[in-house]
């Protein structure tokens, strides 16, 4: 059997040709192409997160031609689903946000598209499967040049930089929902404790407790000082039982809300066995850590 130096070119344009043309069939009920659906897909991501890009920014997220985003912001503003407006940080870029109506849309499309993309992949087992994680994997090395001269192996090995990015991100992440409200990331896990565990019964109990949580980073001074930071926002109590008051509790459910959010999209998409193996290495990980801590 010849081989045919042209295959992988010509298949991959085949897939991308039949897969955008589907997508294109699938969002059309909605009023999308498969190119706004990818854009107004990426803006609703990002929002998740509080950002509201430009239109740079946003090309650069999308993977698109900025001239390419301009045209099809147009086309979603003029149908209602965009607003552009000054970006305060600069006169000259516009700032993104979608509206309600694009929420609804987009929330609608990605139901529809998944739906799509495990019909289309269900010859390699589906989207969930072994046999497509290995697909998104060689397509990212192929989409990256800096992987280019690299050997790709079977299976990727889990190294201390990839939990300390991952963590990283994931707070940053986070930090990016809370700063909106003013709130630190050790304010927000405080209000959680005393939400879930608490009423406390002494400030000196939660203080403990606070300083035992090594995530946090605390000494007893901290602690305290992070307790007056709450009582002077008027979101815990000042006497015993701590609690949360009224205006706590409400900043409690807002950010709950919309961290949850957000992990629902981090975690879209990952099997219960990937993710029953990544909490099995983690913890692993975290006990072997705490014991070498105390053999220092």
């Amino acid at each position: 059997m010849m081989l045919d130096d042209a295959a992988t070119g010509r298949l991959l344009w085949q897939v991308t040709t039949r897969w955008r043309a589907a997508v294109d069939r699938a969002v059309a009920p909605l009023g999308l192409t498969h190119a706004q659906y990818t854009l107004l897909g990426s803006l609703y991501g990002l929002s998740q997160s509080g950002t509201r890009p430009s239109q740079r920014e946003l090309a650069d997220f999308a993977g698109l031609e900025p001239i390419y985003v301009s045209k099809l912001i147009r086309a979603l503003e003029s149908a209602g689903m965009v607003v552009r407006d000054q970006h305060p940080a600069d006169p000259r870029a516009l700032r993104l946000t979608l509206t309600d109506k694009g929420l609804a849309v987009i929330k609608e499309a990605v139901t529809v598209v998944h739906a799509l993309q495990d019909e289309l992949t269900a010859p390699i087992g589906g989207s969930a499967g072994p046999r497509n994680r290995e697909l998104v994997r060689t397509l990212q090395a192929l989409l990256d040049p800096s992987d280019r001269n690299e050997p790709m192996t079977e299976t990727p090995v889990l190294t201390g930089q990839d939990i300390s990015e991952a963590h990283g991100a994931v707070r940053k992440l986070h930090e990016q929902i809370l700063h909106d409200t003013g709130t630190t990331s050790n304010q927000h896990i405080t209000l959680k404790v005393i939400a879930v565990r608490g009423p406390w019964a002494s400030r000196t109990a939660l203080r403990d407790h606070l300083c035992d949580q090594p995530q946090l980073g605390l000494d007893d001074a901290a602690a305290d000082r992070l307790l007056n930071e709450l009582e002077q926002r008027e979101l815990i109590n000042g006497g015993d039982p701590v609690t949360l008051t009224a205006q706590g509790e409400d900043l409690h459910t807002r950010l709950t809300t919309a961290v949850q959010g957000t992990a629902a999209q981090l975690y879209d998409g990952l099997t219960p066995d990937d993710l029953a193996v990544a909490h099995r290495v983690l913890t692993t990980v975290m006990e072997r850590a705490d014991r070498l801590r105390q053999d220092v």
